[in-house]
C-alpha cells in the first residue's frame, strides 16, 4: 500500500492536495469537549457564510429528509446532532472546494451519486443518511485531483470509467500509474474520513467484494449501485454488460430487490 500511495503521489505531482478547513478543526476540538457548547458551533459554523448557507442547503434538501426545514444554523445543530451535522459540514466544505469548471462533470456526478447513496442507506444497518451522502461525495475525489492534473485528458478516461467500472481502472492504471481510488485515499486520509469510509473508496471498484466487514461490504455496494444509475440516468451512459454485471453483484451484496433500485432511479429523477 506505501508504494501505491506513493505512485499516487507522484501522478498528482504540482496539485495540492486540500487542507481540512480550519472551521472544520475548530468543530472537531469543540466536540471533543465532555460537554460541548452549541452556540459555540454554532458560530464555528456561522463564521464561513458560505459553508453555512451550504449547510443549510443540504439539510433542507432532499438528501437529508427532515420533518421540518431549518432556519439557521443553530435549529440545524438542534435538530441533527453533533455528528450528523460534522458530516453535512465535512460535505459542504468539500463541494465549496471543488468550484472549478473545468471539472464540473466530475462534480456533478459525485454529488448526484451522494444522493443515491443516501437513498440507499434505507437499506443498509449502521449508515445515516449523512454519512452516505458524505461517502458519496469523497468516493471520487481522487479523480478530481487527476481532473485538476489533466483536466482533457482524464474525463475521457472518466467517461470510459462510467461504462467500464471495472476493466476501466486498468486503462486507469495504464494511463496514470495509479487509480483515483489511490489518490481519493490521499483526500479521504487528510479530510479524516472514518476508515470505514476510506476503504470503501479503495474497494468499490473490485468486482465482487468479499469482505467480513458487514458496514465496509454495504458502504462499497452502495457506491456501486449508485454510480451505475448515475451514470445511466444523470449522464446518459450506455449499460454495458460489465457495468449490468457490477450493479447486480452489488444488488445482489446489499439484497435488495430491483425494485428498490428502480425507486433509487426515479428518486434521482425527480430530485435532478
Amino acid at each position: 500500500m506505501e508504494q501505491r500511495l506513493r505512485q499516487a503521489v507522484q501522478a498528482i505531482k504540482g496539485i495540492k492536495i486540500p487542507d481540512l478547513p480550519k472551521e472544520i478543526m475548530e468543530l472537531d476540538e469543540e466536540m471533543s469537549r465532555k460537554f460541548p457548547n452549541n452556540q459555540t458551533i454554532t458560530r464555528i459554523i456561522e463564521s464561513n457564510t458560505k459553508l453555512s448557507g451550504e449547510v443549510l442547503r443540504i439539510a433542507n434538501s432532499p438528501v437529508m429528509k427532515l420533518r421540518s426545514p431549518v432556519k439557521s444554523i443553530r435549529e440545524a445543530v438542534d435538530a441533527l446532532g453533533y455528528d450528523n451535522l460534522k458530516n453535512l459540514v465535512i460535505s459542504a466544505a468539500l463541494q465549496n472546494l471543488f468550484d472549478n469548471p473545468q471539472i464540473q462533470e466530475i462534480i456533478e456526478h459525485s454529488a448526484d451519486v451522494a444522493f443515491c447513496c443516501a437513498e440507499l442507506s434505507e437499506h443498509v444497518a449502521e449508515v445515516t443518511r449523512d454519512e452516505a451522502y458524505l461517502l458519496g461525495l469523497f468516493h471520487n475525489g481522487g479523480s478530481l485531483l487527476l481532473a485538476m492534473k489533466d483536466p482533457k485528458g482524464y474525463l475521457k478516461t472518466f467517461a470510459y470509467l462510467n461504462t467500464h467500472p471495472v476493466s476501466g481502472i486498468e486503462k486507469e492504471m495504464s494511463l496514470y500509474q495509479t487509480n483515483h481510488m489511490d489518490v481519493g485515499l490521499l483526500l479521504g486520509q487528510k479530510w479524516k474520513l472514518s476508515v470505514d469510509m476510506l476503504n470503501a473508496i479503495l474497494l468499490h471498484h473490485s468486482a465482487e467484494l468479499n469482505h467480513p466487514n458487514d458496514r465496509l461490504r454495504g458502504m462499497a455496494s452502495m457506491l456501486k449501485i449508485a454510480n451505475v444509475i448515475v451514470s445511466e440516468v444523470s449522464f446518459g451512459s450506455y449499460m454495458t454488460e460489465e457495468a449490468n454485471r457490477y450493479l447486480e453483484a452489488a444488488r445482489e451484496d446489499l439484497m435488495i430487490s430491483k425494485e428498490a433500485v428502480n425507486e433509487v432511479r426515479r428518486s434521482l429523477i425527480a430530485f435532478a
